[in-house]
């Protein structure tokens, strides 16, 4: 893993479009770090502020990889993946 995951960094996360104002993909703040899952990426808690949401969604025990692909390949695993934003 490129980055290190710790609480108050900013990772990205994929959404309902229809909870987040038509945009798939929302940010998130790590809200607690677990350790390595078995199968690849680290396990995180997060919290995902959603732009047409008054509360924000809590998603624990999620998988973090470095990139969208990754996150794509598992996040229809339950709870789901989020990723690091690109690089800009």
């Amino acid at each position: 893993m490129s980055q290190t995951a710790s609480k108050g960094r900013v990772v990205f996360v994929k959404v309902d479009p229809t909870m987040n104002n038509g945009d798939d993909t929302a940010h998130a703040s790590i809200t607690r770090v677990w350790g390595e899952h078995p199968e690849g990426g680290r396990v995180v808690n997060i919290r995902v502020t959603l732009d047409a949401f008054a509360q924000d969604l809590w998603l624990t025990s999620v998988r973090l990889f470095d990139t969208e692909a990754e996150a794509d390949a598992v996040r229809h695993l339950s709870p789901g993946a989020c990723y690091w934003p690109p690089r800009v």
